[in-house]
């Protein structure tokens, strides 16, 4: 048998026409939690890679561009960021991120699948230390039942999700998870909410993006782009009610060196091309 039929490969598909091929060295971990398929496998290209469901959530490459890129937009903008709710999360790597913040006093990480956290422990234990930190509540719950449930308001909520929408099924619940969002954001807090990858779904972005521009007096839109996703750039929503994104300064405290992120980028990741205004319905 030939050395080239042994080559192992990862390929992640978009609707059956495009795709995103990744070398592997192995399989590390292979199981099966109640909600869905998680892989671990070790890449030639990007590292140790978490995968649920057959698609790539984490990279040990590009993990810090997406955990900086969804995390420092917000809290930099806000002057006193003291109590900050992560929607989804179980990787631990916005968790961390919001971590480098002394003066956040409590975050709260709402993960559906216990076995996530478990796994990405033992594969990924740099990033799920953070979920240790004596300020983190991990609450194992549906994120849709966690808000309509409990009446606390927070500075900064951030989905750490690929879209609005994949956090609870918005056609059977009762209350828009929209709706949730605005009710559980406290007076002059941000939301960053992912909105997809408008290059294969532009509709549903811009679905997404016109329910939260009817909620939130600023919904703006920035990008950031990840080399382990298919399509590569994500689209974000900036939301508010009394905040615009521009920095704050004195900017909020935050420990440690960057990798990604810099208050010179925050300017030009809000400034989109033409196409991709026409794509989300902002031109």
């Amino acid at each position: 048998m030939s050395a080239e039929s042994l080559h192992l490969w990862l390929e992640q598909t978009w609707n059956e026409q495009q795709s995103l091929r990744l070398r592997l060295r192995s399989c590390l971990h292979e199981s099966t939690s109640p909600f869905q398929r998680i892989a671990v496998y070790d890449s030639f290209a990007l590292g140790r890679v978490l995968a649920l469901g057959g698609t790539i959530t984490l990279s040990e490459a590009d993990e810090a561009i997406y955990a900086e890129g969804l995390v420092h937009p917000a809290l930099r903008c806000h002057s006193a960021p003291r109590r900050v709710l992560i929607i989804g999360g179980g990787d631990g790597s916005v968790c961390r991120e919001v971590c480098r913040y002394p003066d956040v006093e409590s975050i709260t990480v709402v993960e559906i699948d216990q076995t996530v956290t478990e796994i990405v422990r033992e594969y990924f234990p740099t990033l799920g230390a953070s979920l240790d930190d004596p300020r983190v509540d991990l609450v194992i719950d549906d994120a849709h039942r966690f808000l309509s449930t409990n009446t606390d308001c927070w500075d900064i909520i951030i989905i750490d999700a690929d879209s609005l929408h994949s956090t609870a099924n918005h056609v059977v619940q009762p209350v828009p998870i929209g709706s949730l969002l605005e009710q559980r954001l406290a007076q002059g807090g941000i939301l960053v909410a992912p909105l997809g990858l408008p290059a294969f779904a532009a509709s549903t972005c811009r679905d997404q993006l016109r329910e939260l521009a009817q909620r939130f007096a600023t919904a703006a839109v920035y990008q950031f782009t990840t080399p382990s996703m298919i399509g590569q750039q994500w689209a974000v929503a900036w939301c508010s009610q009394e905040r615009v994104p521009e920095l704050i300064e004195p900017a909020p405290a935050c420990t440690g060196e960057l990798e990604y992120w810099a208050p010179d980028l925050q300017a030009s990741l809000f400034a989109l091309p033409r196409h991709r205004q026409r794509q989300l319905g902002l031109a």
